[in-house]
């Protein structure tokens, strides 16, 4: 699976039932060749293919596990689906050559062989991209982008820290819902986007600060203002600041 781009393959007007009815004529339709049934059995083969899966780059991925997956995943697809659609390809040059060879004896069939001949082409084409899609290209790109993430989250890891913890200590001081949207929400995910960025970081502490679902009070059951709810926020930055300590003594 290597050499063209993913994206890039797509199914041609030219391998369409109905164009090749078109471009046999009239003439042509004076004579059964099964090309027909088998053009339409390779457009819905090819139907059945997702390039979004077939692409690991399709989707942000966060690590090299998650791009293992991808790429697992991809491999998978590519077995079920482009593969048994290449097949089709197959029959459809076969059918192709048969129609070609029906049709050059048919008379005032020449033009209509010569369109057989050109879907034969296209198909062989086709199948040739199939066996070429590159997979490779997708999986560098993928590298490349978690390798900028990890630099700028390791970048970024000790300064996040240290904000959550001012902003913890402004919030503890008079908790309140607008007190937690100006020194908790958003120190708090850049805290967690880094945590779960760097491998080493996400492994030990990923699974207890995931619990803090981005420090946005709807999804925390915080949105309320009130005292008993101030009580619930306070509480939860308390674990969050253990959380931090942790992180920020941890050398990954």
């Amino acid at each position: 699976m290597a050499g063209i781009d993913i994206y890039s393959l797509k199914y041609p007007k030219a391998l369409t039932n109905a164009d090749w009815q078109k471009a046999k004529g009239k003439i042509g339709k004076l004579t059964k060749t099964g090309l027909g049934d088998a053009l339409e059995k390779a457009e819905a083969a090819f139907k059945k293919i997702d390039l979004g899966v077939l692409d690991p780059s399709s989707n942000p991925l966060k690590s090299l596990e998650e791009l293992n997956d991808a790429v697992d995943r991809a491999k998978k697809h590519y077995a079920a689906t482009v593969i048994p659609f290449s097949k089709e390809l197959d029959n459809v040059v076969k059918a192709a050559k048969d129609a070609e060879a029906k049709l050059k004896k048919a008379l005032g069939g020449k033009d209509a062989a010569k369109a057989a001949a050109d879907v034969q082409k296209e198909a062989e084409v086709l199948r040739v991209s199939c066996k070429s899609l590159d997979l490779e290209r997708a999986v560098e790109k993928v590298k490349a982008d978690i390798q900028k993430k990890n630099e700028l989250a390791a970048k970024h890891l000790n300064d996040s820290l240290k904000k959550f913890a001012t902003g913890a200590a402004t919030f503890l001081r008079a908790p309140s819902k607008q007190s937690w949207e100006a020194n908790i929400k958003q120190q708090g995910r850049s805290v967690s986007n880094s945590v779960a960025q760097l491998q080493a970081y996400r492994a030990k502490f990923w699974k207890d600060f995931e619990k803090f679902k981005g420090f946005d009070q709807n999804t925390l059951g915080i949105d309320a203002e009130d005292e008993a709810t101030n009580e619930k926020r306070a509480k939860i930055v308390k674990l969050a600041v253990i959380q931090v300590k942790a992180i920020a003594a941890f050398k990954g």
